[in-house]
């Protein structure tokens, strides 16, 4: 009885929370093309953050938090692995979907709800470019400068999302979270630009420290990323080319790249999947 009640509510939380307003309004414009660009301006409340040539997409969120109450949603903690010696958030399965290490279940108003699935949306673009380069350059040596302009405009991503969430709570905050040093012990990859990083991403890392004061777990997480970030830029003096005020350039058509958004529950381990593609609405 006990088990069937179980089943039930896990059932019962999977549906609400996979047909709250919000979820079906991002559901239904994720695949426009200047999506990314109308959640940097949503999150950042101000149309002209980035320049959009259409902006349905940015409408319809609005409209959609304005309307709608509070729902929930699964969020990811922020904490550092002391086995692992990493910061761990979320990491990215072999069929493209999000799993956070450590997930919870969270009761977010409509503003914030958006909010929410547009830095996760803008966060997913992010990782993806940090495969797109290393995979690149581990095929052919050769391509070292195709990598490298990857690298920069995924940069400029990242940026962005850094300014536009700027006073956010911290499970927004938490998507800036980067564990660098596990990129570059990996090697072979170019995840960033050859450059001095620290003076591109001081602030988000101290926006991050902030969001984390109440957290030592959160706050040795980003402490490690800050370390990391100076540890590299010791070695890489030059100045960024790119900076928050550069032109949004994304790595692939939109349309293409950004599908839809379900929450699925797991069997038998502690994690939050998040599907993309066609599939999620079948």
């Amino acid at each position: 009885m006990a088990r069937s009640l179980f089943f039930f509510l896990i059932s019962l939380f999977f549906h609400f929370s996979c047909s709250s307003p919000q979820v079906i309004a991002y559901q239904e414009h994720s695949e426009h093309h200047e999506f990314i660009g109308s959640c940097l301006d949503f999150l950042a409340g101000n149309d002209s953050f980035v320049p959009l040539k259409d902006a349905v997409a940015l409408e319809e969120l609005r409209h959609s938090a304005e309307e709608h109450a509070s729902n929930s949603v699964i969020i990811g903690d922020l904490y550092y692995d002391l086995n692992q010696k990493e910061g761990r958030h979320f990491y990215l399965e072999k069929d493209d979907s999000i799993t956070y290490y450590r997930p919870q279940s969270v009761v977010l108003g409509g503003w914030e709800m958006i909010q929410h699935l547009c830095a996760r949306h803008i966060r997913h673009e992010i990782e993806r470019g940090f495969a797109r380069s290393s995979s690149i350059i581990r095929k052919d040596l050769a391509s070292i400068k195709e990598a490298e302009t990857l690298a920069e405009k995924n940069l400029i991503i990242y940026l962005k999302f850094a300014e536009a969430s700027k006073g956010k709570p911290s499970h927004i905050r938490n998507f800036l979270f980067i564990p660098v040093s596990r990129f570059l012990k990996r090697g072979g990859g170019i995840y960033f630009p050859a450059c001095n990083l620290m003076d591109k991403m001081k602030d988000p890392i101290l926006y991050g420290l902030q969001s984390a004061k109440r957290n030592p777990e959160s706050m040795t997480a980003w402490s490690q990323m800050m370390l990391a970030v100076t540890n590299f830029s010791a070695t890489h003096m030059q100045d960024c080319k790119v900076s928050a005020e550069s032109p949004l350039k994304l790595l692939q058509a939109e349309k293409t790249e950004l599908k839809d958004v379900i929450e699925e529950p797991q069997k038998g381990k502690a994690a939050s999947r998040i599907k993309f593609g066609s599939k999620a609405r079948k």
